[in-house]
């Protein structure tokens, strides 16, 4: 009887080892449905892309096609491709009811003609963009977006990181909360806004630009067009610019508790009474305008010629205190 126990509980255990192991590997299969889409498209049209969860993948290409690739959860019950007249659209369709997590998720790499313009619409997933020239609209919640295109750029992001290069933007628009910002591109209308994130911009010529932060940090390196306009506000983050040249504009720059450093013009006054400094003077003909108001943030304006002039002073006066200090060691000749 014991015998037989023992060799009941060891089959048991055999059985429960061999559905383990016939298990594991088809939850990964299940977990990992292959995707294989194509469809024809116009060099300049548009593509929708909508997805949840996982990460989109945009490159350019030179065919006359939209081709969709790559691997869905079991918790995504299909993902459509639709084309109609200059438009093909890419949906990613969850099961409702199921639990975010790797079975719902979709890992899509997306070819489009390289002139198309691209809208993407996502929740977690990540945004990779690369060899595009069209414009690039999105929205997403806490995915990140980089890569580069060579149109204009409209972003929108929460929690999400966007680092993008587009040289050859004339409108540009960044919006994000918690989420940090590395653009560089072209120039034109610009509007830069985040919450809390930092941000880093590179910019051409600049018609028209507005940058605002609550507290995040703010460095931007531009060329103000002629007749150009910038507005920046900030609470609490610092604000710096640093221009190509030295614009001609009327500048009016305020801060209650912050300082205000200016390498190419006069230093700000103190007020009389309370906190705060002020700093308003015109450089050149004054036709553009800058105006930054802070609250507690520090507020730098810079130019690279003034820069450049400021370290070639600063040369000159060490090789001058060089030149003296070996004049001062020289001993006269006494017969």
């Amino acid at each position: 009887m014991a015998t037989l126990q023992s060799t009941a509980g060891k089959g048991a255990q055999l059985a429960i080892c061999m559905l383990t192991v016939l298990m594991v590997p088809w939850s990964p299969v299940r977990a990992s449905r292959p995707i294989e889409e194509h469809r024809s498209a116009g060099p300049q049209g548009d593509v929708e892309i909508v997805n949840v969860s996982g990460s989109v993948e945009v490159d350019g290409w030179d065919r006359g096609e939209v081709d969709v690739a790559g691997t869905a959860g079991d918790n995504v019950e299909r993902v459509d491709v639709t084309s109609a007249g200059n438009r093909t659209s890419i949906r990613v369709v969850s099961r409702s009811g199921h639990s975010w997590g790797s079975d719902g998720e979709a890992l899509l790499v997306v070819h489009v003609p390289a002139k198309s313009s691209v809208t993407a619409s996502l929740v977690s997933a990540d945004l990779k963009v690369a060899g595009l020239q069209g414009d690039l609209n999105l929205q997403t919640v806490s995915g990140s977006v980089r890569g580069e295109t060579g149109g204009n750029v409209h972003a929108t992001t929460v929690s999400g990181d966007v680092r993008l290069t587009a040289r050859s933007a004339t409108n540009i628009e960044i919006r994000t909360i918690s989420g940090g910002i590395h653009f560089t591109g072209g120039g034109g209308e610009v509007d830069i806004s985040t919450v809390s994130g930092t941000s880093t911009i590179e910019l051409a010529e600049v018609t028209r630009g507005r940058f605002k932060s609550i507290s995040g940090d703010l460095a931007a390196e531009l060329a103000l067009g002629t007749g150009g306009q910038i507005e920046s506000e900030s609470v609490s983050g610092d604000v710096g610019f640093k221009f190509a040249s030295a614009p001609a504009a009327e500048f009016d720059v305020q801060t209650i508790s912050g300082d205000i450093d200016n390498c190419f013009g006069p230093k700000p006054t103190t007020a009389q009474y309370g906190p705060g400094s002020r700093l308003q003077f015109t450089n050149g003909e004054g036709r553009g305008r800058v105006r930054i108001a802070t609250k507690s943030g520090d507020v730098r304006l810079c130019s690279k010629d003034a820069k450049a002039r400021r370290q070639a002073d600063a040369d000159g006066r060490r090789a001058a205190l060089a030149q003296n200090a070996r004049s001062a060691l020289i001993v006269p000749y006494v017969y």
